[in-house]
């Protein structure tokens, strides 16, 4: 690749010269070679923070180009934290919140960490709003994007209850269903951050609102939303002592009457 134009930035420990696409008046060259792919994102994390003085997050850098920047990085290095670490540490700062551990941004490393008081702050900021919780979704729906996809097969959501996904070829496709397809699957060892960044694109791009993917409260605790006039209960109250002595039934069964009204 031929030499670009770069703009002068001075790590704190090493002073590396980093390519930036948009400054080709810069009488400065580098000799090394910066692959699109790193250049865009430290591109990126320097604009950001310049415009808006908050880390990017990675979900937002995962996004960009449609996607692009998380599958490439995924390919390269298992996902976008790990290729940031591995590969770009010396431009661009990894930053974590200490309480909230999916919240993960990204900022240059000559960013002055003496004028900051702390990045939960900021990363705090970065969100669209308040700093709020990673959705819990459903088992399903999560593991519909973790879960290995073997070679040959493709992978089928239904994102209505009940929840599922299929694994099968592609001719042998059921009705109602969404594909995810295999870049958005992460593998069981992907980190909680890389999956929902995955899930989120994959929502963006089919159009699909999260609220069927959530797990509901009433789902784990079984006990909100019962009927007051429940068949289980019209069917105790309908046997004697002695028929109930002589009946039993699997608790699915219970469940289900416990949940019908009349």
């Amino acid at each position: 690749m031929a030499a670009i134009s770069v703009r002068c930035v001075d790590t704190p420990d090493t002073g590396t010269l980093i390519g930036d696409p948009t400054n080709f008046g810069s009488d400065m060259t580098t000799s090394t070679e910066v692959s699109e792919l790193d250049s865009r994102i430290v591109h990126e994390v320097e604009q950001h923070w310049n415009e808006h003085g908050v880390p990017l997050l990675l979900s937002q850098l995962g996004n960009r180009d449609g996607g692009d920047i998380a599958r490439k990085a995924r390919e390269q290095a298992g996902g976008l934290g790990a290729y940031l670490r591995s590969r770009l540490a010396e431009h661009v700062r990894v930053v974590q919140h200490s309480s909230s551990p999916v919240i993960v941004g990204a900022v240059p490393t000559d960013v002055d960490e003496d004028s900051i008081t702390g990045f939960d702050a900021l990363l705090s900021r970065a969100q669209t709003g308040p700093s709020k919780p990673i959705p819990r979704f459903h088992p399903v729906f999560w593991a519909a994007f973790r879960k290995h996809l073997e070679e040959g097969k493709r992978r089928y959501l239904r994102i209505r209850a009940p929840l599922r996904f299929v694994d099968a070829a592609p001719e042998e496709r059921p009705e109602d269903v969404v594909e995810v397809q295999r870049e958005h699957i992460v593998g069981p060892e992907a980190t909680i951050v890389d999956v929902v960044q995955q899930i989120q694109i994959w929502l963006t791009a089919n159009e699909k609102d999260v609220e069927p993917a959530l797990y509901r409260s009433e789902e784990r605790s079984g006990t909100a939303r019962l009927p007051a006039d429940d068949l289980l209960g019209r069917l105790l109250l309908a046997l004697d002592p002695e028929d109930l002595k002589r009946i039993s039934l699997p608790l699915d069964v219970v469940s289900k009457l416990r949940r019908k009204s009349l």
